[in-house]
């Protein structure tokens, strides 16, 4: 007879199991008709499976689970923000802005924040950790304390993008905190595990397990699919059978996120290691005393796209400093000592694809 907690932990560990096979192939390809009809329909269930059903972490300490909601937001009443739409809110802002140095009807003007280039590099590698950490299926952890100076060091960054606006009076109400419309519900998975939870997500990683080529066949010429996809189809293979296999592996070995960066990695000089959060908020503070801090668009600067094509600086609309500020606190809110993810669900893949999309391109064009 299974046990409920027999039944939990096989149930978590096929969760991340799963979704980590899912991200593997980078880019939601099931989504469109560029696979087979057979893979990409068992991929899509598997993805419905993946944000119906829980993850098997049990029921968080606060609230507000971070594994399923922002951790640094909330609605005006004090609720709760999905992912989801969060990244909505996020992209109509974007898709509204007229851009560095323009306004809405498209004429010149002083709009805009320009940062050397080492802070837009220190930005991207930010939030290229948050991306990381919101990645569904990735198991929980309780932060530890060493990361305070961190948590410190990305607010005071986040401030930064955001004091050249304020200044200005523009966005100083806003920090355009994102929040669903009015009677849109978010999800809310449940925290118990049930029979039918579990045996609909084994079916479903059952049949998209069966659409995976060998690594060998990948490696050979079906390059519809990456070599990653395989190697966590295995685990994923081994996991069903009652094996001993890994539900999650980290980018780089000896990582643990309640101590370390999950992007980033300690490459020498010296012996290859982790990257402890100490160290990146030293690097952090070196960045602020070495470069000048992000600065309005001034008149006599040239135009943003010379600006950046002259190399060392980028110009940032308003409203692309103002969420990156934002994303900024969420992982700030994050790395806070104590605070406990437990194993992320699916209802963050939204955000994980935006910070490496939509965000992204924003971010990176003058």
């Amino acid at each position: 007879m299974t046990t409920e907690t027999d039944l939990t932990e096989s149930h978590r560990r096929l969760y991340s199991a799963s979704a980590r096979m899912l991200l593997a192939q980078v880019d939601p390809v099931w989504r469109g008709d560029f696979w087979p009809p057979e893979r990409a329909r068992s991929w899509r269930e598997l993805e419905t499976r993946l944000a119906a059903v829980p993850t098997g972490a049990g029921k968080p300490p606060d609230p507000v689970d971070p594994a399923c909601r922002l951790a640094s937001r909330r609605t005006p009443a004090d609720g709760p923000i999905g992912f989801a739409a969060a990244v909505r809110a996020w992209e109509a802002r974007l898709d509204t802005d007229p851009g560095p140095g323009r306004t809405y009807d498209g004429a010149p003007s002083g709009r805009g924040v320009v940062l050397d280039a080492a802070w837009q590099s220190a930005v991207l590698e930010l939030l290229a950790e948050l991306g990381r950490r919101v990645a569904p299926g990735r198991p929980g952890y309780t932060v530890a304390q060493d990361a305070a100076g961190l948590a410190q060091a990305v607010l005071e960054t986040a401030e930064a993008l955001r004091a050249p606006l304020t200044a200005v009076g523009i966005g100083a109400n806003a920090a355009g905190s994102p929040r669903p419309p009015d009677g849109e519900p978010e999800p809310a998975p449940g925290d118990e595990v049930t029979e039918a939870d579990h045996s609909g997500l084994r079916e479903a990683a059952r049949a998209a397990l069966r659409t995976v080529p060998s690594r060998a066949d990948a490696e050979r010429g079906d390059f519809s699919i990456r070599v990653a996809v395989c190697d966590a189809a295995a685990d994923l293979a081994r996991i069903d059978r009652g094996e001993d296999a890994p539900a999650w592996r980290e980018a780089f070995a000896g990582v643990d996120p309640a101590r370390h960066l999950v992007r980033a990695y300690h490459w020498g000089p010296g012996e290859q290691r982790p990257l402890p959060f100490a160290e990146r908020a030293d690097e952090l503070r070196v960045l602020q005393a070495d470069y000048p801090p992000p600065r309005l668009l001034d008149p006599q600067d040239p135009p943003p796209d010379v600006l950046g094509e002259s190399g060392g600086r980028a110009a940032l609309s308003p409203e692309t400093a103002l969420v990156a500020a934002e994303l900024l606190e969420e992982l700030a809110a994050r790395l806070a000592p104590g605070t406990r993810v437990g194993t992320m669900h699916f209802a963050a893949y939204p955000l994980h694809l935006f910070l490496r999309g939509r965000f992204q391109r924003a971010f990176t064009a003058d």
